[in-house]
């Protein structure tokens, strides 16, 4: 179901509900149907006890039907009006906190530059930060952010993030993290030796992971693969010469770290809703293909 027909049966129920009755003349008329049209939805509405026929004329244009909202109906309009309040209130954030995330991670990654570049690395985090905040994400896992890439690319520690940022902000870092065994002061040729098990291992950590967790690494694969199309558009092919791992395999993980993150419908660790998640999908796909 599209967004736009989701649209239209909500603005039926609502149009409904302050005409008590109405028929699909009248419907079709007001959001300018046809009237099969009208039948079809409203009939999808009756299936799901959110409207009640009042009565049904047959006539020989076609189904002349009157209904009328059902408890039901009025329960997920009032449902989704308190959504859309809940989701356009602003979130306050701590820059005073974010402030010493960022001397941290800036001071933490000071002699590190992304991957085949003098660009300075505490940009990465900053795409991540950035990702995270249009995405409406809490003040910890914004922090977080900032912080993801410390534990495998610098000599800091769990207990240092933890004293200076929280218990909270420590096990969302954590939880987003390879392997210290495998990443910490490992130099990068052992990192290749171990690049399919440490991706193999944080596919099924995502698959089993929360909401937060789920969009924290999100936000890092989006932010990595549009510089990836940057760098594929600026300079081709040769851009997956940097990397520990061929196209081939960079394929496996995206995809099967995007499957990962995606949960049954209405389950409380799907972020496949969110706009970082989305985006991920589609640069994939550009990238990789389907």
């Amino acid at each position: 179901m599209s967004d736009s027909q989701n649209n239209v049966e909500r603005r039926i129920l609502e149009f409904l509900q302050k005409k008590q009755t109405a028929t699909n003349t009248a419907i079709a008329k007001e959001f300018s149907l046809e009237e099969k049209q009208v039948n079809v939805i409203l009939n999808k509405l009756r299936q799901e006890g959110l409207v009640q026929f009042q009565q049904e004329l047959r006539l020989t244009r076609g189904e002349l039907i009157m209904a009328r909202i059902s408890g039901k109906g009025t329960t997920t309009i009032t449902s989704t009006k308190t959504e859309k309040i809940e989701s356009n209130t602003r979130k306050t954030y701590d820059f005073d906190r974010l402030s010493k995330a960022f001397r941290f991670a800036s001071y933490a990654h000071q002699d590190e530059f992304r991957k085949g570049t003098t660009i300075p690395y505490i940009v990465h985090p900053l795409d991540v930060l950035s990702i995270l905040l249009k995405n409406e994400a809490s003040q910890d896992l914004v922090i977080a952010g900032l912080l993801h890439d410390v534990l495998e690319d610098t000599p800091h520690s769990r207990k240092e993030i933890r004293r200076n940022f929280g218990d909270a902000v420590g096990a969302l870092v954590e939880g987003a993290s390879e392997s210290e065994a495998l990443t910490k002061g490992v130099s990068n040729e052992e990192k290749k030796k171990t690049w399919k098990l440490r991706k193999s291992e944080r596919i099924e950590k995502v698959k089993t992971a929360g909401r937060e967790i789920r969009l924290l690494i999100c936000a890092d694969k989006l932010a990595n693969v549009r510089d990836l199309l940057d760098d594929l558009h600026s300079k081709g092919e040769s851009s997956w010469e940097k990397f520990n791992a061929s196209k081939e395999e960079q394929s496996w993980y995206y995809h099967e770290m995007a499957s990962a993150m995606v949960s049954p419908k209405g389950a409380d660790s799907d972020i496949s809703n969110t706009t970082a998640y989305q985006e991920l999908a589609r640069c994939i796909v550009e990238v990789f293909g389907a």
